[in-house]
């Protein structure tokens, strides 16, 4: 079938941008959905054997290139040793990420931490810091980020505005609300960050109430359906820890908390719209009660064009050019 030969490839494409091959059950996982490339494409269920079936074909025809169980373009077949050593760098790294993230648990009005980024798929260089979406009680989120902030600081993780570069530190670019779960800035580059978050702490719900609310995922990746129960890095859980966030929320559910969420609300509002690199061009930099982003430097439009660009080079004309999700101009 055309459709799916279409949508395997646009997905190796895409991952390509990024410098990673990809095992069969990984390109099930985030098959561009067809939709996107055929406007009368009607594939409905998708088996893992169809996908294995094309994927063969294509290797067949040398549109594609495979090595030990990984899939990749032609004349990439180096990806599959970079992976290998990226997935080494990882390992390091994730036992650095959780021997800190462990003490965010006695963060007042923290409800999750989810890595995303390199370090949710294992595809870390040495220089990689550690990307995460932050949960938060709704009407606590700038008072949180000030504790989280200042948990970070002790450990010397977190990463400032001012560092270009910081290995193995926390870079808390991402803020939403426990009532506010929906991400409405839609785009193929956000849906595949998304699908590949990594719980490492959560509270009952947050994770699969994320997902129910973020639906249009699937807009952009077919198979998608999330997995809350398959958890193989996850923070270990302190009595104490969790005790002393619960504390410190029992001081602050009160009018002195209050006063302080609006001092912080105030005082970091007044930092961000002060600083010029909210406005440039090519990020996003979002701050309301519901909501703080920091990507002001995104990524994300170069690999938007470089996949439109590299899918024509595969004689592929999507029926919807994908965009970026809002960046400014």
């Amino acid at each position: 079938m055309l459709d799916l030969r279409n949508s395997i490839l646009a997905t190796l494409v895409y991952y390509d941008i990024l410098d990673f091959p990809l095992t069969l059950l990984e390109v099930n996982k985030y098959l561009i959905n067809p939709a996107r490339l055929s406007k009368d494409s009607v594939l409905g269920t998708i088996s893992l054997s169809q996908i294995a079936e094309n994927l063969e074909s294509l290797v067949v025809v040398g549109l594609i290139g495979s090595k030990n169980g990984f899939y990749f373009l032609p004349q990439r077949d180096n990806l599959y040793e970079l992976r290998i050593k990226r997935e080494k760098i990882a390992a390091q790294k994730w036992k650095k990420f959780l021997r800190i993230a462990k003490w965010f648990q006695g963060v007042p009005y923290l409800r999750a931490v989810l890595a995303s980024g390199s370090l949710a798929i294992n595809n870390t260089k040495h220089g990689s810091d550690f990307d995460v979406l932050l949960v938060v009680r709704s009407g606590r989120l700038y008072s949180c980020r000030i504790f989280l902030s200042l948990v970070a600081s002790v450990f010397g993780a977190r990463r400032t505005r001012y560092e270009r570069s910081a290995p193995d530190k926390f870079c808390f670019n991402h803020y939403i609300t426990d009532t506010n779960l929906n991400i409405k800035h839609e785009s193929l580059f956000n849906a595949q960050a998304y699908v590949n978050l990594k719980p490492v702490l959560v509270a009952d719900g947050i994770f699969s109430r994320f997902y129910a609310d973020n639906i249009w995922l699937n807009k952009y990746v077919y198979n998608f359906k999330p997995a809350e129960e398959f958890v193989l890095r996850k923070v270990f859980y302190s009595s104490l820890l969790f005790l002393i966030g619960k504390v410190g929320e029992f001081i602050l559910n009160s009018s002195l908390g209050d006063r302080f969420e609006n001092w912080a609300k105030k005082y970091q509002q007044k930092r961000i719209k002060d600083n010029p690199v909210t406005y440039e061009s090519g990020g996003r930099v979002v701050f309301n009660d519901n909501e703080l982003e920091f990507h002001p430097r995104s990524f994300e439009s170069f690999a938007i064009d470089k996949y439109n660009k590299n899918l024509k080079k595969f004689g592929i004309i999507p029926y919807i050019e994908e965009k970026d999700s809002g960046l400014n101009a």
